[in-house]
């Protein structure tokens, strides 16, 4: 069986699923603007040039036709996930997410939250600073036509934040505004089938979390079964097929507030694989209607994002890279954080 990952050339999550269908028995294909992470993994067959889908959705269709036979094709990214799921009757293979109606409010920051809200769970609402702005879309088309993926970011002041609305205005975005919400990350992750019902979820806490937001160091933790029961009712809501990763921050002694939720290959994927849910080729095997049993992950089972812990000149980095899951750094597949230490080498030269 065949399967092929569109993203944009450094997703680790793309490389976590590489390796996942690989070992897992697929022939994998990646196709990205460039060759990247996963594209340099031992478990990826072949490399396909494919456009960002922001930049000429015509031509990144086309591109994923040109790429050859495939039984699945996967977006790693929310613009190839969107475009995928819209158009996939113009793809020659399965695209295997829910009914593109439910897609599109996944990854729309304002529908989502109502859907959220309606499933019993908290969100965030506008404040006083300091304020979280994020784009209601994250992937946008710049006025020069190239492609801009936005992210959130957190305004210290009313004056950043109304900087920040400005600029993504600018580009053509739509700007939402809530306030920022102390506390730890932490993420329910699910799979869905086709009536969204949970075959296989697992809880992560993160300690460490990067500026741009990202799990740096995060463990397995005990399912919050409240929790749990108003993610599945999100996901019924959404008529949600696949990986969720529905992100909350969680203040000290209350309810977690939700986030965000990626529909899709994630940064810290490779903790659940290695706590035993192994989502990618779960999810394959959901696509092609094969029976997929209810699995439990191991709880503490720790994750590490080694270079942004370097970065913060964290005593703790190497002792707690030992043992843990990493989503670049693999012995048994050393060539993406290999040639991804070459560029390191050759930028800190220039």
């Amino acid at each position: 069986m065949r399967a092929l990952i569109i993203e944009d050339g450094w997703q680790r999550g793309a490389l976590a699923a590489s390796r996942s269908l690989g070992r897992a028995g697929w022939d994998v294909g990646i196709g990205s603007p460039r060759p990247g992470f996963a594209a340099a993994s031992r478990f990826s067959a072949a490399w396909h040039e494919v456009p960002p889908p922001e930049e000429d959705p015509d031509a990144f269709l086309a591109a994923v036709r040109r790429s050859g036979e495939y039984d699945l094709v996967f977006g790693a990214g929310d613009g190839e996930v969107l475009v995928l799921s819209e158009r996939r009757d113009e793809v020659d293979a399965a695209v295997p997410y829910g009914p593109h109606e439910g897609v599109a409010r996944a990854f729309d920051k304002v529908a989502l939250a109502e859907a959220a809200e309606r499933a019993g769970l908290q969100v965030p609402r506008a404040g006083e600073a300091p304020l979280v702005v994020k784009p209601r879309h994250t992937t946008v088309r710049a006025a020069d036509g190239s492609p801009l993926r936005l992210r959130a970011e957190v305004a210290a002041t009313s004056e950043e934040a109304a900087a920040r609305v400005e600029y993504l205005e600018s580009v053509g975005a739509e700007a939402v505004m809530e306030a920022y919400v102390e506390g730890d990350l932490v993420a329910y992750v699910a799979l869905a089938d086709r009536e969204s019902r949970v075959l296989a979820g697992l809880q992560q806490r993160a300690s460490v979390v990067s500026p741009g937001g990202g799990s740096v160091r995060a463990e397995t933790v005990a399912i919050d079964p409240v929790l749990e029961e108003k993610v599945t009712a999100l996901l019924t809501d959404l008529a949600w097929f696949g990986i969720a990763q529905v992100q909350f921050q969680q203040p000290p002694q209350r309810e977690p507030v939700l986030i965000d939720l990626n529909g899709r290959f994630y940064g810290s994927m490779a903790l659940a694989i290695a706590a035993g849910v192994d989502l990618p080729a779960l999810w394959a095997d959901l696509a092609l209607g094969r029976p997929v049993h209810p699995v439990q992950a191991k709880i503490g089972v720790r994750y590490h994002s080694l270079e942004p812990d370097l970065r913060r000149r964290s005593m703790g980095s190497l002792p707690y890279a030992v043992g843990a899951a990493h989503g670049l750094w693999d012995l048994s597949d050393p060539r993406p954080a290999l040639e991804h230490a070459g560029r390191l080498v050759r930028r800190l030269r220039r």
